[in-house]
């Protein structure tokens, strides 16, 4: 299937994976669900260790954001089969769709548009990041504290994998989206199994000074002149009996707008993401780029230098 392999290997760099039946694979959308400490306490909820968690603090207000999960090969193979499935449904109604187009056509009262015959080229489902959407806030508080300052913390249980950051965005299926798209450049994390990953209080983006801000946008009338801020990563002793990380962000590439949001990128983050103009920059993997030059140069400095002879006696 060239196309969806296209498709999936650009989009998505990750291998292709064959086609199986779809009732042998997982469900072929990301599976979420806020947890609300409240809960916990009543024993309505609790940590599973087969899932993962993603732990977001929002200092003074609500938030809500869009995370991306990168989709498993069984999720590949999944949406491979639906797009499969759905060509196959498209060749088959064309004959009908063009023989009413042509009838209409004759009678004088053709429809606006000719029936275009389905081809592996032209034929698209939604975007299989549709399936991958994670969502949280601003609802759902998973606690909310009023000292040393007032704050909502939010956790969400999803699939172990990798995550990306999308954006602040508010997401309710078949409503138009709220927020920005962070396509141009983000950050991305694991989440394993077993282990709530803190990302603190970074979405807030205190530890951008204005300068990164700037870099982020090109409105600027408006923002803070503040210096940065240490990102808070730790939880609320409600969650400290679990096993927590702090969240291993890396540099995320860009990604389509599939959602129709307005169009900005996260500012630059020491260490972490950075930019070429318009192009992010992994700066961890350019560091460990470097390193490993430096290592190999010395390497062969090494093999080349004569050793050095023994003392005379």
């Amino acid at each position: 299937m060239k196309r969806i392999a296209t498709i999936v290997a650009g989009a998505l760099a990750l291998a292709f994976a064959g086609p199986a039946a779809a009732e042998k694979l997982k469900p072929d959308v990301a599976e979420y669900k806020a947890i609300e400490l409240k809960n916990i306490v009543a024993g309505k909820a609790k940590i599973d260790p087969a899932k993962a968690y993603i732990f977001i603090r929002s200092p003074q207000y609500r938030a809500n954001g869009i995370f991306l999960k990168a989709p498993s090969p069984e999720e590949i193979a999944n949406y491979e089969a639906k797009w499969r499935e759905e060509f196959a449904e498209a060749k088959a109604d064309y004959p009908g769709k063009l023989a009413r187009y042509n009838a209409a056509k004759e009678a004088g009262r053709p429809p606006k548009d000719k029936p275009v015959e389905p081809t592996e080229e032209n034929f698209a489902i939604d975007p299989i990041e549709m399936r991958m959407i994670v969502a949280f806030g601003p609802q759902f508080v998973f606690d909310k504290t009023e000292a040393p300052e007032k704050s909502f913390s939010y956790l969400i249980e999803v699939e172990p994998g990798e995550y990306t950051y999308y954006g602040p965005m508010f997401y309710l299926p078949g409503t138009p989206v709220g927020g920005t798209c962070y396509c141009m450049g983000s950050v991305k994390f694991p989440a394993k199994a077993g282990q709530i990953t803190s990302l603190g209080d970074f979405l807030s983006q205190g530890w951008a000074d204005r300068k990164a801000l700037e870099a982020a946008t090109v409105v600027r009338e408006f923002l803070p002149d503040r210096p940065a801020k240490v990102t808070d990563w730790s939880v609320p002793e409600s969650l400290k009996a679990y096993t927590v990380a702090k969240a291993e962000l890396r540099a995320a590439g860009k990604r389509n707008n599939f959602l129709n949001a307005l169009v900005g990128r996260m500012p630059p983050v020491p260490g972490i993401l950075g930019y070429d103009r318009d192009v992010p920059v992994d700066l961890i993997g350019l560091a460990e780029a470097k390193a490993k030059a430096a290592a190999a140069e010395a390497d062969a400095e090494a093999a080349e230098t004569p050793p050095t002879p023994a003392p005379a006696p």
